[in-house]
């Protein structure tokens, strides 16, 4: 990275994907929890954590130096675990165990043998991915970004581990979870940064089964232009959340809704449905 470390760039204030994703999946009290003024510092997932090592393999520096340190055991509930823990987060690193390490490359290694997500891994230009860049949007709001991956001809892609690589299965939740807005806003950054829109923007998803000895799934998803109208219309909408609270001081929940869910347009037939068997997204 540059001269600002990632610790750094995560505290800074300017507009995030995350905070703005954050702002239209859940709700604006516990947006306030983690991104409000006085919020608790974040601490990841044990799955997040497990997409942040892949990125680490796969993205630059290239290395988990600075980031993650290696125990035999991370198990909190025995004495060594728990120690190992302990010396990792007493140094500003995050613990890992050797299993988690192991599967972490044997995902890299499938990823770069894939013949369409490993194209686009073998393209990756070094010295604009994993490069944080700040602007300001068209309304004069201070952003930030931070892609996983651009390629020397202008592509841009994110990294997702997800319990299901399988496209149906993924849209869904990646709706959910707003990636079409996170996408969007990346898109803006990479426009404002090389003057012109990214050449192509999509998503690298992979699995990471709890089998180490399961085969890899991914898939390579590409945005269109109207999936990124629709993310440029939800950022749109999570900073007016914002900002209405904002100028309220009120941070509400779910509120007053209608027992009964209205269906949300997706720009894909009502008989295609969010699929159980992929509840789990990371």
């Amino acid at each position: 990275m540059s001269a600002m470390t990632l610790a750094d760039y995560h505290r800074h204030p300017a507009w995030s994907p995350t905070a703005l994703k954050a702002a239209v999946t859940g709700t604006m009290r516990a947006w306030s929890h983690r991104f409000g003024a006085g919020a608790a510092p974040f601490v990841p997932s044990a799955d997040m954590v497990k997409g942040d090592l892949v990125d680490a393999l796969l993205t630059p520096p290239f290395s988990l130096d600075g980031r993650f340190q290696v125990f035999s055991t991370i198990a909190r509930n025995t004495k060594i675990g728990a120690a190992n823990c302990a010396e990792a987060e007493a140094a500003g690193l995050t613990p890992i165990s050797v299993e988690m390490l192991d599967q972490a490359q044997r995902i890299r290694d499938a990823l770069r043998a894939d013949p369409v997500v490993g194209e686009v891994l073998a393209a990756l230009d070094p010295a604009l991915s994993q490069q944080p860049h700040f602007w300001e949007d068209q309304e004069g709001r201070p952003c930030r970004c931070l892609p996983d991956v651009v390629t020397t001809d202008g592509r841009l892609f994110d990294l997702k581990k997800t319990r299901s690589a399988v496209p149906r299965k993924f849209y869904w939740q990646a709706k959910d979870l707003a990636y079409d807005l996170q996408m969007a806003h990346l898109a803006l950054g990479h426009e404002n940064r090389h003057g012109q829109p990214p050449a192509e923007a999509g998503v690298i998803a992979f699995e990471w089964p709890t089998d180490p000895a399961a085969p890899i799934d991914c898939s390579l998803l590409i945005l269109d232009g109207q999936d990124l109208q629709k993310g440029l219309q939800r950022r749109e909408e999570a900073f007016r959340r914002i900002a209405e609270c904002q100028t309220t001081g009120s941070w509400p929940s779910h509120g007053r809704q209608a027992f009964r869910p209205v269906s949300q347009d997706f720009s894909l037939p009502e008989t295609v449905a969010i699929d159980l068997d992929s509840i789990e997204l990371f």
